[in-house]
C-alpha cells in the first residue's frame, strides 16, 4: 500500500500520509516520496492549492525511531540524512501554497514537515513539538531555518533545546500555528481556508510565497524582485479584476 497518497478535488490537491498504523511515522521512502507528491501536484493544472494531512486523523508522529536506530547500527545514518534532507529542499520547490491541517500529533519529522508548509491549521488538542534533543539528535539544519525564519532565534531555541510540547498560545503567539479549530473542524477548515485564499489573484499567490522565498534564502534573486510587482500589474487576471473594482466603485 502506498505511504504517500493524493487526491485531486479541482482545485485543492491533497497530499496524505498513510501509515496510520504507526500515526504516519515518516520513514525514508516517505521522506524521499513526499516533496516528489508535492511537485507532481504543483505541475498539476487541476491544483491550484495543496494540503497536507495525515490518514486517522493524525498528522504525523515523527521520524520512525526503529529504523532510525537500524540505519544508525548499520553505519549508513548519513543516507537516512540525505533522505530527510532530499524532503525539505523538494518541498522549498513547490510554488504553489501548502496548507497543513494538523491532527493530534505533528511531532519531530511531522512538525518539521508541517513547518515547511506556508500556512498551518492546527486542532485545539493538537501536540505540537520536535523532540529529537531527547533522542540526543539535533534537528536536521534545515528544519532549525525554517523554524528561525518563522518564529525567530529565540523561541526557536526553547523549542528545540527543550524538545518539550509547546503551549498552543506560544505556538500561536510565534506564528508556527496561524489557525486554532476545533480538533473534528481541522479538515474541513483548512479546505475553506484554502477556497478562501484562491479568491485571490492566483499568480499573485505563487508570486507573494516567491518573493518571501527569495528574502528567507538569504541570496534573493533581485532581477527577479525587481520585475515583480509589474509582472503581476501585467496579468490579465489584474486587469479584470482592477476592471470590476472600478465598476463597482
Amino acid at each position: 500500500m502506498a505511504k504517500v497518497l493524493t487526491k485531486v478535488e479541482p482545485p485543492i490537491g491533497w497530499l496524505i500520509f498513510n501509515r496510520p498504523e504507526v500515526l504516519n511515522a515518516f520513514d525514508v521512502e516517505m521522506w524521499r516520496r513526499v516533496p516528489e507528491v508535492a511537485l507532481e501536484l504543483d505541475e498539476n493544472n487541476d491544483v491550484e492549492i495543496i494540503i497536507m494531512r495525515g490518514e486517522g486523523n493524525v498528522f504525523g508522529a515523527g521520524a520512525d525511531i526503529k529504523e532510525l536506530l537500524e540505519y544508525t547500527k548499520k553505519g549508513i545514518a548519513q543516507e537516512y540524512a540525505d533522505a530527510v534532507n532530499y524532503c525539505f529542499s523538494g518541498l522549498a520547490k513547490v510554488r504553489k501554497v501548502i496548507i497543513a491541517a494538523v491532527e493530534r500529533y505533528a511531532l519531530g519529522g511531522g512538525c518539521m514537515v508541517a513547518l515547511s508548509c506556508d500556512l498551518r491549521v492546527a486542532g485545539q488538542g493538537a501536540k505540537i513539538g520536535i523532540p529529537l534533543v531527547k533522542l540526543g539528535l539535533a534537528v536536521e539544519p534545515l528544519g532549525i531555518k525554517r523554524l528561525m525564519e518563522i518564529a525567530g532565534s529565540g523561541f526557536a531555541a526553547e523549542f528545540l533545546l527543550t524538545g518539550d510540547v509547546i503551549p498552543m498560545d506560544k505556538l500561536i503567539s510565534s506564528g508556527v500555528v496561524n489557525y486554532v479549530v476545533p480538533d473534528e473542524e481541522v479538515v474541513e477548515f483548512s479546505k475553506e481556508l484554502a477556497l478562501r485564499l484562491l479568491k485571490n489573484g492566483k499568480y499573485a499567490l505563487r508570486t507573494t510565497k516567491r518573493i518571501m522565498k527569495e528574502f528567507a534564502s538569504g541570496k534573493p534573486d533581485y532581477e527577479f524582485l525587481h520585475t515583480a510587482f509589474a509582472s503581476c500589474m501585467n496579468t490579465e487576471e489584474f486587469v479584470q479584476r482592477a476592471e470590476g473594482f472600478i465598476n463597482k466603485s
